[in-house]
């Protein structure tokens, strides 16, 4: 078995180019990413026309939430 050094084990990995974050989802809809958040979740009030331009951003990038980070 190959002996990973210490340095490579808490490098944070690059994401995939295919996989959209909440990050560009925010970024696509000039919001916040709690505002993204609160759409995603419908935990808050938001804005008619902000719920709009963050669902048209998760259609354009085809975001799907992670189920790993959403449980923790």
């Amino acid at each position: 078995m190959r002996q990973r050094s210490k340095a490579n084990l808490y490098k944070r990995r690059q994401p995939s180019a295919s996989h959209a974050t909440i990050h560009d989802v925010a970024a696509a809809a000039a919001v916040s990413v709690a505002t993204v958040s609160r759409v995603l979740n419908g935990t808050a009030n938001v804005m008619p026309e902000t719920l709009a331009r963050v669902r048209a951003a998760v259609d354009t990038l085809n975001f799907v939430p992670n189920s790993v980070a959403r449980n923790l």
